[in-house]
């Protein structure tokens, strides 16, 4: 074979190993884009959320399905020093509900996250380590940093003492034992379920009322899905989905009314935040409208 014919031969090697890696990665990709599509219509379904499939933004619910008397005794806890080592400590200290849920101050090395629109999130804590709400509100009460109620056995203790509070969990939780460490933190999650951030007019926007919010954010969400924020950025809390470089991926629903951004609340600044994203880096023609829509979230 004369070295002309090998030069062919391994040029046509290499070239059928390129052809074949690049349709084995379009074949994942597409795997990954119709579970990543069932997910979303599995969460869509849970929340009863109705999903027209307009650029994939959708509307919260006006309300959740909750327990309304086991979520008055969770908002209730949410503030209570009984469940934490000093009123400090206290589940509302540090998530304000006027604050997007969130104080935006540092503890623990870690920014708090906000409590609103928790119930959508798919995975929890800073590393995305917990993926149940329950377990969340549990090791938010035991754990010294946080609540720092140690154990829910020395919270029962606390709260056994409360009579009628007491009664109230024996009236809601009558088939499920009354008073109790596993009620405590289910209380706490339905009431958690009260609070998200629906009838917004971005939720309106959603809904098909093109003039809900302006011309300028509009456009910005056009710039949002150009950038593929949404690669990350999905769902109805648009994030709290994913995890990437080993931190979860925050919600962006109340963006605009924390006051510290990034895991460890270095930035204050959102237009700072955003050339710090993947394809983030936007001449202002762009940055401007992406922020405006930011701003409606």
């Amino acid at each position: 074979m004369t070295r002309r014919k090998k030069l062919i031969v391994v040029f046509a090697v290499v070239a059928a190993a390129v052809v074949a890696s690049l349709l084995v990665a379009w074949i994942m990709h597409v795997r990954a884009e119709k579970m990543a599509e069932a997910e979303r219509e599995a969460l869509y379904r849970k929340f009863e959320i109705s999903a027209s499939g307009k650029k994939r933004f959708v509307p919260m619910p006006p309300i959740l399905a909750h327990h309304s008397p086991r979520a008055m005794l969770g908002r209730q806890l949410f503030n209570d020093r009984r469940l934490a080592c000093s009123q400090r400590l206290v589940c509302g200290a540090c998530h304000w509900l006027g604050a997007g849920g969130t104080d935006s101050r540092i503890h623990h090395a870690k920014i708090t996250r906000p409590v609103h629109n928790a119930v959508f999130a798919t995975c929890y804590m800073h590393d995305g380590g917990i993926s149940n709400l329950h377990d969340v509100v549990r090791t938010m009460i035991v754990t010294p940093y946080f609540c720092g109620g140690n154990s829910l056995d020395v919270v029962l203790s606390r709260l056994s003492a409360d009579a009628p509070l007491v009664k109230r969990f024996e009236s809601a939780y009558e088939d499920e034992g009354g008073l109790n460490g596993t009620n405590v933190v289910d209380s706490v999650v339905e009431y958690m379920k009260t609070l998200i951030t629906s009838g917004t007019p971005y939720d309106f926007w959603c809904a098909g009322h093109e003039d809900s919010i302006t011309a300028e954010a509009r456009r910005g969400s056009e710039v949002f899905l150009s950038a593929r924020c949404m690669d990350c950025h999905d769902g109805p809390a648009l994030g709290a989905r994913k995890v990437s470089n080993g931190r979860k991926v925050p919600a962006l629903r109340g963006l605009s009314l924390r006051k510290a951004y990034l895991s460890d609340g270095s930035v204050k600044k959102l237009e700072s935040v955003v050339p710090l994203m993947p394809g983030g880096d936007l001449p202002q023609e762009e940055l401007a409208p992406l922020l405006a829509f930011l701003g409606v979230l």
